[in-house]
């Protein structure tokens, strides 16, 4: 069910590039919505690129990427086991959750700024 549910938030905010924040804020809110148990965390990541701040969600047994901290525009996209344990330090984050209406301004006001 959870694999099922992140595949088709992938899927549906694919096109939809916020800010890292902003994906943050986007799953952990989709996520209560729906039931699903998610939580938010900064991450310092080695990636291929070098180390960085991350904003990670953790949904069950998965875990998403929601883009380097000080990103203005990022995909969400889902950690192989490999990334994850390529983690050095994980702080738990506090989030507001945000309303489908929220959701639905915050993306509507994204694509309005990227077309302006």
């Amino acid at each position: 069910m959870k694999v099922q549910f992140v595949e088709s938030l992938l899927t549906a905010y694919a096109e939809v590039n916020l800010s890292a924040w902003d994906n943050l804020r986007l799953v952990l809110s989709e996520c209560a919505h729906h039931g699903c148990e998610a939580r938010g965390f900064e991450v310092e990541f080695v990636s291929d690129s070098g180390q960085a701040q991350h904003y990670w969600v953790e949904v069950g047994d998965m875990w998403l990427d929601c883009g380097r901290t000080n990103a203005y525009s990022a995909t969400i996209t889902r950690l192989s086991d490999a990334q994850v344990s390529r983690a050095n330090t994980k702080k738990a984050l506090e989030c507001a959750i945000l309303s489908q209406e929220q959701i639905g301004l915050l993306c509507m006001q994204n694509a309005h700024f990227d077309h302006c």
